[in-house]
Protein backbone atom coordinates (compact mmCIF):
# COMPACT_ATOMS: atom_id res chain seq x y z
CA UNK A 1 0.00 0.00 0.00
CA UNK A 2 1.34 3.42 -0.95
CA UNK A 3 1.84 6.15 1.61
CA UNK A 4 -0.65 8.44 -0.11
CA UNK A 5 -3.46 6.25 -1.29
CA UNK A 6 -5.59 9.25 -2.27
CA UNK A 7 -2.94 10.99 -4.31
CA UNK A 8 -1.89 13.39 -1.56
CA UNK A 9 1.50 15.07 -1.53
CA UNK A 10 4.52 13.41 0.04
CA UNK A 11 4.58 13.09 3.79
CA UNK A 12 4.46 16.32 5.76
CA UNK A 13 6.28 15.18 8.84
CA UNK A 14 8.54 12.28 9.63
CA UNK A 15 9.11 10.83 13.09
CA UNK A 16 11.61 8.10 13.86
CA UNK A 17 11.26 5.78 16.85
CA UNK A 18 13.64 2.85 16.76
CA UNK A 19 12.24 0.17 14.51
CA UNK A 20 9.60 2.26 12.74
CA UNK A 21 9.22 5.56 10.99
CA UNK A 22 5.87 7.18 11.64
CA UNK A 23 4.64 9.43 8.86
CA UNK A 24 1.57 11.62 8.64
CA UNK A 25 0.11 12.86 5.36
CA UNK A 26 0.05 16.57 4.58
CA UNK A 27 -3.66 16.85 5.29
CA UNK A 28 -3.14 14.81 8.51
CA UNK A 29 -5.93 12.44 7.55
CA UNK A 30 -3.67 9.37 7.21
CA UNK A 31 -0.80 7.98 9.28
CA UNK A 32 1.59 5.22 8.19
CA UNK A 33 4.33 3.23 9.83
CA UNK A 34 7.24 1.80 7.90
CA UNK A 35 10.07 -0.49 9.16
CA UNK A 36 13.44 1.21 9.26
CA UNK A 37 15.15 -2.15 8.94
CA UNK A 38 14.75 -5.60 10.42
CA UNK A 39 12.02 -5.29 13.09
CA UNK A 40 13.04 -6.95 16.40
CA UNK A 41 10.75 -9.75 17.53
CA UNK A 42 10.24 -8.07 20.89
CA UNK A 43 8.35 -5.17 19.27
CA UNK A 44 4.78 -5.58 20.48
CA UNK A 45 1.33 -4.12 20.08
CA UNK A 46 1.98 -2.05 23.21
CA UNK A 47 5.10 -0.50 21.64
CA UNK A 48 3.14 0.52 18.57
CA UNK A 49 0.31 1.96 20.69
CA UNK A 50 2.86 3.86 22.80
CA UNK A 51 4.45 5.34 19.68
CA UNK A 52 1.04 6.49 18.45
CA UNK A 53 0.15 7.97 21.83
CA UNK A 54 3.48 9.75 22.08
CA UNK A 55 2.83 11.44 18.74
CA UNK A 56 -0.76 12.31 19.59
CA UNK A 57 -2.38 10.00 17.06
CA UNK A 58 -5.66 8.86 18.54
CA UNK A 59 -8.39 8.96 15.91
CA UNK A 60 -9.08 6.27 13.31
CA UNK A 61 -6.38 3.88 14.59
CA UNK A 62 -6.82 0.38 13.16
CA UNK A 63 -8.07 -2.35 15.49
CA UNK A 64 -5.57 -3.97 17.87
CA UNK A 65 -6.08 -7.37 16.22
CA UNK A 66 -5.07 -5.88 12.86
CA UNK A 67 -1.86 -4.43 14.34
CA UNK A 68 -1.08 -7.76 16.05
CA UNK A 69 -1.58 -9.62 12.77
CA UNK A 70 0.67 -7.10 11.01
CA UNK A 71 3.50 -7.74 13.52
CA UNK A 72 3.13 -11.54 13.17
CA UNK A 73 3.82 -11.53 9.44
CA UNK A 74 7.60 -11.60 9.53
CA UNK A 75 9.71 -10.45 7.93
CA UNK A 76 7.62 -7.29 7.86
CA UNK A 77 7.54 -5.78 4.40
CA UNK A 78 9.50 -2.56 4.11
CA UNK A 79 6.77 -0.34 2.80
CA UNK A 80 4.43 2.15 4.51
CA UNK A 81 1.44 0.59 6.22
CA UNK A 82 -1.64 2.63 7.08
CA UNK A 83 -2.15 2.50 10.82
CA UNK A 84 -4.65 5.32 11.25
CA UNK A 85 -7.13 7.05 9.02
CA UNK A 86 -9.13 10.12 9.91
CA UNK A 87 -12.29 11.28 8.27
CA UNK A 88 -11.81 13.47 5.23
CA UNK A 89 -14.12 16.49 4.99
CA UNK A 90 -17.09 16.12 2.72
CA UNK A 91 -16.56 18.48 -0.23
CA UNK A 92 -18.74 21.54 -0.64
CA UNK A 93 -21.05 21.86 -3.61
CA UNK A 94 -20.20 24.96 -5.64
CA UNK A 95 -22.95 27.26 -6.84
CA UNK A 96 -23.84 26.76 -10.50
CA UNK A 97 -26.16 28.21 -13.12
CA UNK A 98 -28.85 26.27 -14.91
CA UNK A 99 -29.64 27.73 -18.34
CA UNK A 100 -33.06 27.31 -19.94
CA UNK A 101 -31.76 27.73 -23.48
CA UNK A 102 -29.01 26.18 -25.59
CA UNK A 103 -25.78 28.01 -24.79
CA UNK A 104 -23.67 26.03 -27.29
CA UNK A 105 -21.37 28.56 -29.02
CA UNK A 106 -21.12 26.28 -32.06
CA UNK A 107 -24.44 27.80 -33.18
CA UNK A 108 -22.34 30.50 -34.84
CA UNK A 109 -20.85 27.89 -37.13
CA UNK A 110 -19.64 24.38 -36.46
CA UNK A 111 -15.90 23.74 -36.52
CA UNK A 112 -15.44 20.62 -38.61
CA UNK A 113 -12.47 18.28 -38.90
CA UNK A 114 -9.38 20.06 -40.16
CA UNK A 115 -10.51 23.50 -39.00
CA UNK A 116 -13.21 24.12 -41.63
CA UNK A 117 -16.11 26.26 -40.34
CA UNK A 118 -19.52 25.03 -41.47
CA UNK A 119 -21.63 28.18 -41.33
CA UNK A 120 -24.74 26.28 -42.43
CA UNK A 121 -24.89 23.85 -39.52
CA UNK A 122 -26.10 26.07 -36.72
CA UNK A 123 -29.00 24.05 -35.39
CA UNK A 124 -32.19 25.54 -34.03
CA UNK A 125 -31.81 29.17 -32.91
CA UNK A 126 -33.20 29.66 -29.38
CA UNK A 127 -35.92 32.25 -28.87
CA UNK A 128 -37.69 33.47 -25.72
CA UNK A 129 -40.63 35.70 -24.89
CA UNK A 130 -40.82 38.55 -22.42
CA UNK A 131 -41.06 37.17 -18.87
CA UNK A 132 -39.54 33.77 -19.71
CA UNK A 133 -37.11 32.28 -17.22
CA UNK A 134 -33.76 32.00 -19.00
CA UNK A 135 -31.36 31.10 -16.17
CA UNK A 136 -31.41 30.07 -12.54
CA UNK A 137 -28.72 30.02 -9.90
CA UNK A 138 -28.49 26.86 -7.84
CA UNK A 139 -26.85 27.96 -4.59
CA UNK A 140 -23.80 26.16 -3.26
CA UNK A 141 -23.87 23.94 -0.22
CA UNK A 142 -21.43 23.87 2.67
CA UNK A 143 -19.32 20.75 3.07
CA UNK A 144 -19.00 18.81 6.31
CA UNK A 145 -15.79 19.01 8.36
CA UNK A 146 -13.66 15.93 8.84
CA UNK A 147 -11.38 14.74 11.64
CA UNK A 148 -7.62 14.21 11.36
CA UNK A 149 -5.68 11.40 13.03
CA UNK A 150 -4.89 13.73 15.95
CA UNK A 151 -8.62 14.14 16.65
CA UNK A 152 -8.74 17.70 15.40
CA UNK A 153 -11.48 18.94 13.08
CA UNK A 154 -10.55 19.36 9.40
CA UNK A 155 -12.55 22.24 7.91
CA UNK A 156 -14.34 21.66 4.64
CA UNK A 157 -13.45 23.98 1.74
CA UNK A 158 -15.91 26.82 1.25
CA UNK A 159 -18.20 26.47 -1.77
CA UNK A 160 -17.48 28.79 -4.68
CA UNK A 161 -20.21 31.31 -5.28
CA UNK A 162 -21.32 32.74 -8.59
CA UNK A 163 -23.19 35.93 -9.40
CA UNK A 164 -25.81 36.16 -12.12
CA UNK A 165 -24.92 39.06 -14.42
CA UNK A 166 -27.33 40.66 -16.87
CA UNK A 167 -26.90 42.78 -19.94
CA UNK A 168 -29.56 44.39 -22.10
CA UNK A 169 -32.87 42.58 -22.36
CA UNK A 170 -32.45 40.53 -19.18
CA UNK A 171 -33.09 41.19 -15.48
CA UNK A 172 -32.53 39.33 -12.22
CA UNK A 173 -35.21 38.53 -9.67
CA UNK A 174 -35.21 40.36 -6.32
CA UNK A 175 -33.48 37.43 -4.61
CA UNK A 176 -30.79 37.38 -7.31
CA UNK A 177 -31.40 33.69 -8.08
CA UNK A 178 -33.23 33.91 -11.42
CA UNK A 179 -32.88 35.78 -14.70
CA UNK A 180 -35.91 36.66 -16.83
CA UNK A 181 -36.29 38.01 -20.35
CA UNK A 182 -37.36 41.67 -20.47
CA UNK A 183 -38.38 41.38 -24.12
CA UNK A 184 -39.01 38.91 -26.94
CA UNK A 185 -35.79 37.88 -28.63
CA UNK A 186 -32.80 35.63 -28.74
CA UNK A 187 -31.08 34.69 -25.45
CA UNK A 188 -27.29 34.98 -25.49
CA UNK A 189 -24.50 34.45 -23.01
CA UNK A 190 -21.22 36.30 -23.47
CA UNK A 191 -17.85 34.62 -23.06
CA UNK A 192 -17.67 36.34 -19.66
CA UNK A 193 -20.98 34.86 -18.53
CA UNK A 194 -23.24 37.92 -18.94
CA UNK A 195 -26.82 37.15 -20.06
CA UNK A 196 -28.64 39.10 -22.77
CA UNK A 197 -31.92 38.88 -24.64
CA UNK A 198 -31.53 40.55 -27.99
CA UNK A 199 -34.04 41.54 -30.69
CA UNK A 200 -33.27 41.00 -34.37
CA UNK A 201 -32.26 43.49 -37.08
CA UNK A 202 -31.87 42.26 -40.65
CA UNK A 203 -30.11 44.34 -43.31
CA UNK A 204 -30.66 42.97 -46.80
CA UNK A 205 -27.62 44.65 -48.39
CA UNK A 206 -24.48 46.44 -47.22
CA UNK A 207 -23.92 48.67 -44.23
CA UNK A 208 -22.91 51.83 -46.05
CA UNK A 209 -24.28 55.18 -47.19
CA UNK A 210 -27.83 53.86 -47.48
CA UNK A 211 -27.95 52.60 -43.89
CA UNK A 212 -25.43 54.82 -42.11
CA UNK A 213 -23.85 53.61 -38.89
CA UNK A 214 -25.75 50.93 -36.99
CA UNK A 215 -26.39 51.17 -33.26
CA UNK A 216 -28.82 48.41 -32.28
CA UNK A 217 -29.03 46.55 -28.97
CA UNK A 218 -29.73 43.20 -30.56
CA UNK A 219 -28.69 40.63 -33.17
CA UNK A 220 -27.62 42.28 -36.41
CA UNK A 221 -27.60 40.22 -39.58
CA UNK A 222 -25.98 41.90 -42.57
CA UNK A 223 -26.49 40.01 -45.83
CA UNK A 224 -23.85 42.12 -47.53
CA UNK A 225 -20.64 43.78 -46.36
CA UNK A 226 -19.83 46.35 -43.72
CA UNK A 227 -18.18 49.05 -45.80
CA UNK A 228 -15.11 51.22 -45.12
CA UNK A 229 -15.50 53.91 -42.48
CA UNK A 230 -18.80 52.71 -41.00
CA UNK A 231 -19.53 51.64 -37.44
CA UNK A 232 -21.68 48.90 -35.93
CA UNK A 233 -22.56 48.60 -32.26
CA UNK A 234 -24.86 45.87 -31.08
CA UNK A 235 -25.45 42.57 -29.38
CA UNK A 236 -24.34 40.08 -32.04
CA UNK A 237 -23.20 40.46 -35.66
CA UNK A 238 -23.13 38.27 -38.71
CA UNK A 239 -21.99 39.63 -42.08
CA UNK A 240 -20.68 38.51 -45.43
CA UNK A 241 -17.56 40.67 -45.10
CA UNK A 242 -16.16 43.40 -42.84
CA UNK A 243 -13.89 46.01 -44.38
CA UNK A 244 -12.25 49.03 -42.67
CA UNK A 245 -15.05 49.35 -40.14
CA UNK A 246 -15.37 49.89 -36.41
CA UNK A 247 -17.19 47.01 -34.68
CA UNK A 248 -18.22 46.93 -31.00
CA UNK A 249 -20.32 43.87 -30.19
CA UNK A 250 -21.50 42.27 -26.93
CA UNK A 251 -21.82 38.77 -28.41
CA UNK A 252 -20.30 36.83 -31.29
CA UNK A 253 -19.03 38.16 -34.62
CA UNK A 254 -19.54 35.75 -37.52
CA UNK A 255 -18.11 36.63 -40.95
CA UNK A 256 -18.69 34.29 -43.88
CA UNK A 257 -15.86 35.90 -45.83
CA UNK A 258 -13.00 38.06 -44.62
CA UNK A 259 -12.21 40.76 -42.10
CA UNK A 260 -9.98 43.36 -43.77
CA UNK A 261 -8.60 46.46 -42.05
CA UNK A 262 -11.25 46.39 -39.32
CA UNK A 263 -11.16 47.15 -35.60
CA UNK A 264 -13.29 44.66 -33.71
CA UNK A 265 -14.08 44.55 -30.01
CA UNK A 266 -16.35 41.79 -28.72
CA UNK A 267 -17.27 40.04 -25.50
CA UNK A 268 -17.91 36.88 -27.52
CA UNK A 269 -16.16 34.82 -30.19
CA UNK A 270 -14.97 35.77 -33.67
CA UNK A 271 -15.27 33.48 -36.70
CA UNK A 272 -14.05 34.32 -40.22
CA UNK A 273 -12.62 32.77 -43.38
CA UNK A 274 -9.59 35.10 -43.35
CA UNK A 275 -8.32 38.16 -41.47
CA UNK A 276 -5.96 40.83 -42.81
CA UNK A 277 -4.60 44.07 -41.31
CA UNK A 278 -7.14 44.03 -38.51
CA UNK A 279 -7.19 44.63 -34.77
CA UNK A 280 -9.37 42.13 -32.90
CA UNK A 281 -10.09 42.27 -29.18
CA UNK A 282 -12.20 39.25 -28.11
CA UNK A 283 -13.21 37.76 -24.79
CA UNK A 284 -13.88 34.42 -26.49
CA UNK A 285 -12.07 32.44 -29.20
CA UNK A 286 -10.81 33.83 -32.50
CA UNK A 287 -11.24 31.18 -35.21
CA UNK A 288 -9.90 31.78 -38.72
CA UNK A 289 -10.24 29.19 -41.45
CA UNK A 290 -7.56 30.22 -43.93
CA UNK A 291 -5.11 33.06 -43.21
CA UNK A 292 -4.43 35.58 -40.49
CA UNK A 293 -2.13 38.31 -41.83
CA UNK A 294 -0.63 41.56 -40.52
CA UNK A 295 -3.03 41.67 -37.59
CA UNK A 296 -3.11 42.17 -33.86
CA UNK A 297 -5.21 39.74 -31.83
CA UNK A 298 -5.95 39.83 -28.11
CA UNK A 299 -8.13 36.98 -26.90
CA UNK A 300 -9.13 35.65 -23.50
CA UNK A 301 -9.83 32.39 -25.31
CA UNK A 302 -7.85 30.58 -28.01
CA UNK A 303 -6.64 31.66 -31.45
CA UNK A 304 -7.28 28.84 -33.92
CA UNK A 305 -6.05 28.85 -37.53
CA UNK A 306 -5.80 25.09 -37.89
CA UNK A 307 -5.89 24.93 -41.70
CA UNK A 308 -4.16 28.16 -42.46
CA UNK A 309 -1.23 30.48 -41.83
CA UNK A 310 -0.41 33.18 -39.34
CA UNK A 311 1.88 35.79 -40.89
CA UNK A 312 3.39 39.07 -39.61
CA UNK A 313 1.00 39.20 -36.66
CA UNK A 314 1.00 39.83 -32.94
CA UNK A 315 -1.26 37.42 -31.03
CA UNK A 316 -2.01 37.15 -27.31
CA UNK A 317 -4.33 34.22 -26.53
CA UNK A 318 -4.88 33.02 -22.98
CA UNK A 319 -5.97 29.52 -24.03
CA UNK A 320 -3.29 28.90 -26.59
CA UNK A 321 -2.63 29.22 -30.31
CA UNK A 322 -3.04 26.56 -33.00
CA UNK A 323 -2.16 26.92 -36.66
CA UNK A 324 -0.98 24.98 -39.67
CA UNK A 325 1.88 27.43 -40.29
CA UNK A 326 3.27 30.38 -38.36
CA UNK A 327 5.57 32.77 -40.20
CA UNK A 328 7.46 32.39 -43.48
CA UNK A 329 10.91 33.00 -44.93
CA UNK A 330 9.90 36.42 -46.27
CA UNK A 331 7.33 37.84 -43.81
CA UNK A 332 8.01 39.75 -40.60
CA UNK A 333 8.32 37.45 -37.56
CA UNK A 334 5.23 36.79 -35.46
CA UNK A 335 5.01 37.60 -31.75
CA UNK A 336 2.95 35.11 -29.75
CA UNK A 337 1.84 35.32 -26.10
CA UNK A 338 0.02 32.34 -24.53
CA UNK A 339 -1.39 31.58 -21.09
CA UNK A 340 -1.65 35.28 -20.26
CA UNK A 341 -4.96 37.18 -20.30
CA UNK A 342 -3.71 40.36 -21.94
CA UNK A 343 -7.21 41.13 -23.20
CA UNK A 344 -8.83 41.14 -19.75
CA UNK A 345 -5.92 43.04 -18.22
CA UNK A 346 -6.21 45.74 -20.89
CA UNK A 347 -9.97 45.85 -20.47
CA UNK A 348 -9.60 46.26 -16.69
CA UNK A 349 -7.05 49.05 -17.28
CA UNK A 350 -9.51 50.84 -19.58
CA UNK A 351 -12.28 50.52 -16.98
CA UNK A 352 -9.93 51.91 -14.32
CA UNK A 353 -9.26 54.88 -16.60
CA UNK A 354 -13.02 55.44 -16.88
CA UNK A 355 -13.32 55.30 -13.09
CA UNK A 356 -10.49 57.81 -12.69
CA UNK A 357 -12.20 60.20 -15.15
CA UNK A 358 -15.51 59.85 -13.33
CA UNK A 359 -13.86 60.52 -9.97
CA UNK A 360 -12.19 63.61 -11.42
CA UNK A 361 -15.57 64.77 -12.73
CA UNK A 362 -17.05 64.11 -9.27
CA UNK A 363 -14.41 66.38 -7.72
CA UNK A 364 -15.28 69.15 -10.19
CA UNK A 365 -18.99 68.76 -9.39
CA UNK A 366 -18.26 68.81 -5.66
CA UNK A 367 -16.18 71.97 -6.06
CA UNK A 368 -19.11 73.60 -7.87
CA UNK A 369 -21.48 72.45 -5.11
CA UNK A 370 -19.18 73.90 -2.42
CA UNK A 371 -19.00 77.26 -4.23
CA UNK A 372 -22.76 77.34 -4.71
CA UNK A 373 -23.30 76.56 -1.04
CA UNK A 374 -21.03 79.45 -0.10
CA UNK A 375 -23.03 81.68 -2.44
CA UNK A 376 -26.24 80.37 -0.87
CA UNK A 377 -24.92 81.18 2.62
CA UNK A 378 -24.15 84.74 1.48
CA UNK A 379 -27.67 85.01 0.09
CA UNK A 380 -29.08 83.68 3.37
CA UNK A 381 -27.31 86.54 5.15
CA UNK A 382 -28.69 89.12 2.71
CA UNK A 383 -32.17 87.62 2.92
CA UNK A 384 -31.97 87.70 6.72
CA UNK A 385 -30.92 91.35 6.73
CA UNK A 386 -33.68 92.34 4.30
CA UNK A 387 -36.22 90.38 6.33
CA UNK A 388 -35.18 92.37 9.41
CA UNK A 389 -35.55 95.65 7.45
CA UNK A 390 -38.99 94.49 6.34
CA UNK A 391 -39.98 93.50 9.88
CA UNK A 392 -38.78 96.84 11.34
CA UNK A 393 -40.65 98.76 8.64
CA UNK A 394 -43.78 96.74 9.34
CA UNK A 395 -43.53 97.38 13.09
CA UNK A 396 -42.97 101.10 12.49
CA UNK A 397 -45.92 101.18 10.11
CA UNK A 398 -48.25 99.53 12.61
CA UNK A 399 -47.05 101.92 15.35
CA UNK A 400 -47.70 104.96 13.14
CA UNK A 401 -51.18 103.72 12.27
CA UNK A 402 -51.99 103.42 15.95
CA UNK A 403 -50.60 106.93 16.55
CA UNK A 404 -52.69 108.23 13.65
CA UNK A 405 -55.84 106.99 15.34
CA UNK A 406 -54.88 108.98 18.42
CA UNK A 407 -54.05 112.06 16.29
CA UNK A 408 -57.44 111.82 14.59
CA UNK A 409 -59.14 111.80 17.96
CA UNK A 410 -57.05 114.79 19.04
CA UNK A 411 -57.82 116.52 15.70
CA UNK A 412 -54.06 117.18 15.23
CA UNK A 413 -54.02 117.66 11.47
CA UNK A 414 -50.43 118.85 11.18
CA UNK A 415 -48.89 115.74 12.81
CA UNK A 416 -51.43 113.56 11.02
CA UNK A 417 -50.07 114.76 7.65
CA UNK A 418 -46.51 114.03 8.76
CA UNK A 419 -47.53 110.52 9.90
CA UNK A 420 -49.22 109.82 6.56
CA UNK A 421 -46.03 110.85 4.71
CA UNK A 422 -43.97 108.52 6.92
CA UNK A 423 -46.36 105.63 6.25
CA UNK A 424 -46.02 106.22 2.50
CA UNK A 425 -42.22 106.10 2.85
CA UNK A 426 -42.53 102.88 4.86
CA UNK A 427 -44.87 101.41 2.21
CA UNK A 428 -42.24 102.20 -0.42
CA UNK A 429 -39.50 100.65 1.72
CA UNK A 430 -41.57 97.50 2.37
CA UNK A 431 -42.49 97.18 -1.32
CA UNK A 432 -38.86 97.53 -2.48
CA UNK A 433 -37.69 95.13 0.21
CA UNK A 434 -40.25 92.55 -0.93
CA UNK A 435 -39.01 92.87 -4.53
CA UNK A 436 -35.40 92.50 -3.41
CA UNK A 437 -36.34 89.50 -1.24
CA UNK A 438 -38.20 87.91 -4.14
CA UNK A 439 -35.18 88.33 -6.41
CA UNK A 440 -32.84 86.86 -3.79
CA UNK A 441 -35.20 83.95 -3.09
CA UNK A 442 -35.48 83.24 -6.85
CA UNK A 443 -31.69 83.30 -7.09
CA UNK A 444 -31.45 80.98 -4.09
CA UNK A 445 -33.96 78.60 -5.71
CA UNK A 446 -31.80 78.58 -8.83
CA UNK A 447 -28.71 77.82 -6.74
CA UNK A 448 -30.56 75.03 -4.90
CA UNK A 449 -31.65 73.61 -8.25
CA UNK A 450 -28.06 73.69 -9.51
CA UNK A 451 -26.78 72.07 -6.31
CA UNK A 452 -29.41 69.33 -6.67
CA UNK A 453 -28.38 68.82 -10.29
CA UNK A 454 -24.70 68.49 -9.44
CA UNK A 455 -25.51 66.20 -6.49
CA UNK A 456 -27.57 64.03 -8.83
CA UNK A 457 -24.61 63.93 -11.21
CA UNK A 458 -22.34 62.88 -8.31
CA UNK A 459 -24.84 60.24 -7.21
CA UNK A 460 -25.23 58.88 -10.75
CA UNK A 461 -21.46 58.88 -11.14
CA UNK A 462 -21.11 56.93 -7.88
CA UNK A 463 -23.54 54.32 -9.20
CA UNK A 464 -21.65 54.16 -12.49
CA UNK A 465 -18.36 53.74 -10.61
CA UNK A 466 -19.92 50.94 -8.54
CA UNK A 467 -21.08 49.22 -11.73
CA UNK A 468 -17.60 49.62 -13.25
CA UNK A 469 -15.99 48.19 -10.09
CA UNK A 470 -18.46 45.29 -10.24
CA UNK A 471 -17.45 44.79 -13.88
CA UNK A 472 -13.76 44.71 -12.88
CA UNK A 473 -14.53 42.18 -10.14
CA UNK A 474 -16.59 40.03 -12.51
CA UNK A 475 -13.93 40.15 -15.25
CA UNK A 476 -11.15 39.37 -12.78
CA UNK A 477 -13.09 36.50 -11.21
CA UNK A 478 -13.97 35.09 -14.63
CA UNK A 479 -10.34 35.36 -15.71
CA UNK A 480 -9.19 33.55 -12.55
CA UNK A 481 -11.65 30.73 -13.11
CA UNK A 482 -10.83 30.35 -16.81
CA UNK A 483 -7.48 28.63 -16.70
CA UNK A 484 -4.86 29.62 -19.23
CA UNK A 485 -3.19 27.21 -21.62
CA UNK A 486 0.40 28.32 -22.37
CA UNK A 487 0.86 26.26 -25.54
CA UNK A 488 1.42 26.84 -29.26
CA UNK A 489 0.57 23.93 -31.57
CA UNK A 490 1.76 23.92 -35.17
CA UNK A 491 0.60 21.20 -37.57
CA UNK A 492 2.95 22.29 -40.34
CA UNK A 493 5.93 24.66 -40.00
CA UNK A 494 6.72 27.39 -37.49
CA UNK A 495 9.49 29.60 -38.81
CA UNK A 496 12.59 30.92 -37.09
CA UNK A 497 12.61 34.31 -35.34
CA UNK A 498 9.09 33.74 -34.01
CA UNK A 499 8.88 35.05 -30.43
CA UNK A 500 6.85 32.96 -27.98
CA UNK A 501 6.09 34.15 -24.44
CA UNK A 502 4.23 32.62 -21.53
CA UNK A 503 3.40 33.76 -18.05
CA UNK A 504 6.95 33.27 -16.72
CA UNK A 505 9.28 32.79 -19.67
CA UNK A 506 9.85 33.59 -23.33
CA UNK A 507 12.04 32.59 -26.21
CA UNK A 508 12.82 33.14 -29.89
CA UNK A 509 12.97 30.22 -32.31
CA UNK A 510 16.41 29.85 -33.84
CA UNK A 511 15.36 27.50 -36.64
CA UNK A 512 12.31 26.33 -38.53
CA UNK A 513 10.40 23.49 -36.88
CA UNK A 514 7.68 21.14 -38.09
CA UNK A 515 4.72 19.55 -36.33
CA UNK A 516 5.56 20.75 -32.82
CA UNK A 517 3.97 21.75 -29.56
CA UNK A 518 5.68 24.59 -27.65
CA UNK A 519 4.56 24.77 -24.04
CA UNK A 520 5.68 26.69 -20.97
CA UNK A 521 6.68 24.29 -18.20
CA UNK A 522 8.25 24.47 -14.79
CA UNK A 523 11.69 22.89 -14.75
CA UNK A 524 12.71 20.21 -12.27
CA UNK A 525 16.46 20.90 -12.41
CA UNK A 526 17.39 22.91 -9.26
CA UNK A 527 20.99 23.37 -10.44
CA UNK A 528 20.09 25.20 -13.65
CA UNK A 529 18.71 28.25 -11.84
CA UNK A 530 15.89 28.37 -14.41
CA UNK A 531 12.42 27.83 -12.99
CA UNK A 532 10.37 28.09 -16.18
CA UNK A 533 11.08 27.50 -19.85
CA UNK A 534 9.38 27.01 -23.22
CA UNK A 535 9.58 23.27 -24.00
CA UNK A 536 9.41 22.12 -27.62
CA UNK A 537 8.09 18.64 -28.34
CA UNK A 538 6.73 16.72 -31.29
CA UNK A 539 2.98 16.60 -31.67
CA UNK A 540 1.59 13.14 -31.10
Amino acid sequence: MKATAKGQKELLQKVSDGAFNLTVSEDKVEAHICPRGQVPVEISLGDIKELLAMKGIKYGVVDDTVITEYLKNRPIRKEPWKIAEGKAPEPARDAKVKYYFDTDPSKIGTLKEGGVIDFKERGEIPHVRKGDLIAEKIPGMEGKPGIDVFGNPVPAPKPKDIKLRCGKGAETSEDGLKVFAKLDGRPEISAGGKLFVLPELEISGDVGLETGNIDFAGNIEVHGSVQDGFRIRGGRLSAKEILKAEIDIAGDVVVLGGIIGARIKTSGNVRAKHVNASDIDAMGDVMVENELLNSKIESSGACLVKRGKILSSSIAAKKGIEANEIGSDTSNPCTLVVGLDERTRNEVDKIKEQIALKKEEQKKHQTRVDKLREESKSLDKEIGELAQVQDRAGVAQRTLKEEMEELKKANNSEQLVQAEMLIKDLDSTISQTEKNLEQLLDKQDQITEKITGFQDEIKNSEQEIKELLDEIEALSEWSRQEKGLPVVKVYGTIFSHTTISGLHSSGVLKENMNYVSIREIKTSDPDSGVKWKMKISRLR
